[in-house]
């Protein structure tokens, strides 16, 4: 099936004109009269993730979602706004705190002590229990945030944490640093919640 047109007016099939298989560098099979069709070039690579401007990306991305999670006195709600439901905030809470102990004994003690490979088929156990506390972790912070501002501004306070702080916090510093940095907020921020 060849019916889209390539670059070039070269005629592609449809499959090798996706865009995620055009990274690869094979050489395209010969067209139907059989003369060779050029090789479809390889985009270039991306920056490290040790680039300075990598950092300096990922440092801006959790700098502007904490400054708009204050500017929606996210925090200070959390710590003293009675509308918050304080019950579904301690289950969301003790489930980030068992994600943390599982994610911490599978890199640590498993992978680093006893020198197991940490993928899915050595942990499968652990990985469907992170997903049932991500998923518990989730439902409970959005049942106790959402009376004081609706499902939406929720949604997007919740997504606006996990991407912009968790993921990025994930992609910038090492697993190491961020066991002992999730230790020492967790436990500061326990020590600030009532």
């Amino acid at each position: 099936m060849s019916v889209p047109r390539g670059r070039r007016g070269v005629t592609l099939d449809v499959e090798e004109s996706a865009p995620l298989r055009r990274r690869l560098a094979n050489p395209a099979p010969p067209s139907e009269n059989g003369a060779s069709m050029p090789s479809i070039p390889t985009p270039p690579p991306g920056l490290p993730a040790s680039h300075p401007l990598q950092i300096l990306k990922r440092s801006a991305i959790i700098g502007g979602t904490l400054y708009a999670m204050y500017d929606f006195n996210v925090f200070h709600n959390i710590l003293h706004s009675p509308d918050v439901s304080h019950e579904w905030f301690k289950v969301g809470l003790a489930a980030s705190i068992a994600t943390m102990l599982l994610k911490g004994y599978v890199e640590l003690y498993q992978g680093k002590k006893r020198g197991k490979k940490v993928e899915y088929d050595n942990f499968r156990s652990a990985t469907h229990w992170t997903i049932f506390l991500l998923l518990t972790s989730w439902i409970s912070f959005h049942m106790a945030l959402s009376p004081v501002y609706g499902t939406f501004k929720t949604l997007v306070i919740m997504i606006g944490f996990g991407f912009g702080v968790l993921i990025q916090s994930a992609l910038l510093i090492p697993v190491w640093g961020q066991n002992i940095l999730s230790i020492a907020l967790m436990t500061f921020f326990l020590q600030m919640y009532k």
